[in-house]
Parts: structure tokens; sequence; C-alpha cells
């Protein structure tokens, strides 16, 4: 099961990056030149193939960061009942509240 949580996880973080890279490539469109309309590539109008790869590469990106976001073990929150073997830890006062008495407290008193 480790084994296979580490191959989707490298895979994921494989499919965002090269989806991130790609989608940067196609919208900057750096092989693309029209001096009659704009000095950057980036004014040129894009091609319908131009617009598919960059759909695809943005549905890669956010198919990995699904898939990292799944495939990234949780660990279970520990609780203040978790913590101590021997029961729950006290609620520590608010700063400047009074003292209160606690029946621990009075118990050993009376003795």
């Amino acid at each position: 099961m480790r084994a296979f949580r580490r191959f989707l996880i490298c895979l994921a973080t494989l499919l965002t990056l090269l989806g991130a890279a790609g989608s940067v490539i196609m919208f900057l469109q750096p092989w693309r030149s029209c001096p009659e309309i704009d000095d950057s590539s980036a004014g040129c109008p894009a091609t319908e193939s131009d617009l598919a790869l960059l759909g695809l590469a943005v549905a890669a990106m956010l198919i990995g960061l699904v898939l990292w976001i799944a495939a990234v073990p949780r660990y279970q929150r520990i609780t203040g009942e978790l913590v101590a073997p021997f029961g729950a830890l006290p609620v520590s006062p608010a700063p400047g509240a009074p003292p209160v008495s606690s029946k621990l407290h009075s118990a050993d008193e009376k003795q």
C-alpha cells in the first residue's frame, strides 16, 4: 500500500508540473511570430489546436492536483484524551480569569 501511495504522489507531482509548464508555454507561445499584429508572441491569436493543447495542459494540472490531495497521507489528530494515559488534561483558564476551586483540590484539603 505504501509503494502504491508513493507511486500516486509521484504521478500527481509529475502531472501537476508538466501541466503547469505546458500551460505557461502554450499561453506565451514563444514559437509564434506575427509582426503585422504585435511585436510580442503572446499578442498573436491562438489557433484551435493551440487552445486544445492549452486546455489539455490545464486539465492535466488540475487532475494532478486533485490526485495529489487524495494521495497525501492524513494523520489522526491527537486530542487531549489521547495525550495522557491518566485521562483528559485540565483546561487552562483564560489569562486574567479568577481562580476556580476544583473538585480535586477541595477533596484533598478536607482530608
